[in-house]
């Protein structure tokens, strides 16, 4: 089905009434639902503050978009982020500082994602950006969305692929993350298609490849792969680095220059380049019978809870019973105890006016003031 039929069908559904969820409005209640009450329920999208790495991330996107579809190149991506970054920081959307008070976060981030700008090679076949989709659940309710990047096969089977700027998913949150691929996948299904793969590019890592010793003891080179966080590139490929200088005969003085100035420019010397394939990393998602049907349930669930707190609100129940703020998790640092307030302080985009995030921070500045007393 065409974009255009697609868009027709999505105006007939407003037309009747019928209400078309976003993935977003499903899954905010699963992080804070007092930031899914202020969006959703009483409108108010246009207040909430812009994040740093969800405008980042914006950005990045774009220009991919821009170079898939030919009206950019490779050589736009890290000019438009650092552009962006700077109109951020003019206005004061800044990175959060480290817990030593320095631009850690910010260097760390930028490091990463520098490497892929100055690295990235467009993919080759035929790929269209931003498909919309429209998704009737098991339950009749409705779905809409965009894909990032949808790779159309020569035998008319497609894969689909989200761009992502985080940390990569491990344990729990793969499955938790993968059922957004999934409604993608659903939704090209129900039109007709068949999906091959669902993958996430995580831009801040890159898969490498290469011949090495998989162990101290091991006396052949074997095929060896690792996933690597793009700033960590040359550290953990050091000592690889340093072996295959010294079976291309570069003395140990040269080797350790070679290495350090590597290090320095987070690029692995040009004597060996050639002998690390380095890649995007691309983490696909099992498409099962399954792992559809689990989403599929997943999202009718989400959607009655949604009509169904909706209802309770319209009947007059309080607020903050249906809708309480995201819980502050205890997590351990140095060794301590303490309350995980990164998301609500950093990435909430209603920190300037979320009453419980403001009654938070002034009983903690009383308590931490209180403190400062008893032992000055």
């Amino acid at each position: 089905m065409s974009d255009r039929a697609q868009q027709k069908r999505l105006q007939d559904l407003y037309s009747a009434g019928i209400p078309v969820y976003s993935f977003s409005k499903v899954e905010s209640m699963q992080n804070c639902p007092y930031e899914a009450y202020l969006t959703y329920v009483q409108g108010m999208r246009d207040q909430a503050l812009p994040g740093i790495y969800g405008e980042l991330g914006g950005r990045v996107h774009d220009t991919l978009e821009e170079i898939t579809n030919g009206t950019k190149t490779e050589a736009d991506l890290l000019p438009d982020l650092q552009k962006k970054l700077e109109e951020l920081e003019l206005v004061g959307i800044c990175f959060p500082k480290g817990s030593d008070g320095s631009d850690s976060i910010k260097k760390s981030w930028m490091t990463d994602m520098e490497h892929f700008c100055k690295t990235y090679k467009a993919p080759k076949g035929t790929f269209e950006t931003e498909q919309f989709f429209l998704y009737k659940t098991p339950h009749g309710h409705y779905l809409q969305g965009y894909i990032d990047l949808t790779k159309i096969r020569a035998d008319g089977t497609l894969e689909i692929y989200d761009y992502k700027t985080s940390t990569r998913y491990t344990g729990e949150d793969i499955k938790s993350h993968s059922r957004q691929l999934t409604l993608y996948a659903l939704g090209k299904e129900q039109e007709g298609y068949e999906v091959k793969n669902i993958a996430w590019i995580f831009l801040k890592y890159c898969e490498v490849t290469y011949l090495g010793r998989k162990t101290v003891k091991s006396k052949e080179d074997t095929q060896i792969k690792k996933i690597i966080e793009r700033k960590n590139l040359v550290k953990d490929l050091a000592n690889e680095i340093r072996r295959k200088l010294s079976l291309d005969g570069v003395d140990e003085v040269d080797i350790g220059l070679i290495v350090d100035e590597a290090l320095e420019k987070n690029e692995i010397p040009a004597q060996v380049a050639d002998q690390f394939k380095v890649l995007p990393y691309v983490c696909k998602y099992d498409l099962t019978d399954e792992t559809k049907a689990e989403a599929a349930k997943y999202f009718d669930d989400a959607i009655e809870r949604w009509e169904t707190l909706e209802q309770r609100l319209a009947d007059g129940e309080d607020i903050n019973e249906l809708f309480p703020p995201l819980p502050f998790v205890k997590v351990t640092k140095a060794g301590k105890e303490v309350e995980d307030t990164f998301y609500h302080n950093c990435l909430c985009g209603y920190r300037n006016i979320c009453p419980h995030l403001q009654h938070y921070n002034e009983q903690k500045a009383i308590e931490k003031e209180e403190d400062e007393d008893l032992f000055s």
